[in-house]
């Protein structure tokens, strides 16, 4: 019994002192300080940035409704401005933005803080099923319209 513990200490020593050995290459674990001038943050806005996504790509609504909800995910990139908007074909919709920060006559939707949500005017629509479009157009510096049709313009189909 005796000799196991000693056995058993005299690998503890050594197992200590082969884990104070410098190792050999590179290690993740250094004391060195990074230079910081080597990393630099690219804020330069991407139109393959730009998404839009629903929560639900199927809206149903009673034939008797004049507003629908409207709900979902976005990202804007870094553009300094932007506007979500609703397309039933041709024609834009009249909704009304229920975040705070946006006039309450623009007609435009905006996305804060990566989500978005909005009541669709459906008054005028008889009864029947509308394809339609939120489409996400960002601005850049000089208030050129920026879009991504492949990720910021999502269809959904509502039914009244």
């Amino acid at each position: 019994m005796r000799s196991v513990r000693y056995f058993a200490g005299l690998s503890s020593l050594c197992l200590l002192l082969a884990a104070c050995q410098p190792v050999e290459g590179d290690s993740l674990l250094t004391d060195k300080q990074d230079d910081s001038s080597t990393h630099t943050l690219d804020k330069t806005p991407k139109s393959e940035e730009l998404t839009v996504q629903l929560f639900s790509p199927t809206i149903n609504m009673k034939n008797t409704d004049t507003k629908a909800e409207i709900t979902g995910e976005c990202y804007v990139s870094t553009y300094p401005s932007h506007r979500l908007i609703v397309m039933n074909g041709s024609t834009q919709m009249a909704l009304v933005d229920t975040n705070p920060a946006t006039a309450a006559n623009a007609n435009y939707a905006t996305c804060k803080n990566g989500r978005f949500n909005f009541s669709l005017n459906i008054a005028s629509l008889a009864s029947g099923v509308y394809s339609m479009r939120i489409i996400m157009q960002a601005f850049d510096a000089d208030g050129n319209a920026v879009m991504n049709e492949a990720r910021a313009a999502p269809t959904f189909t509502l039914t009244k």
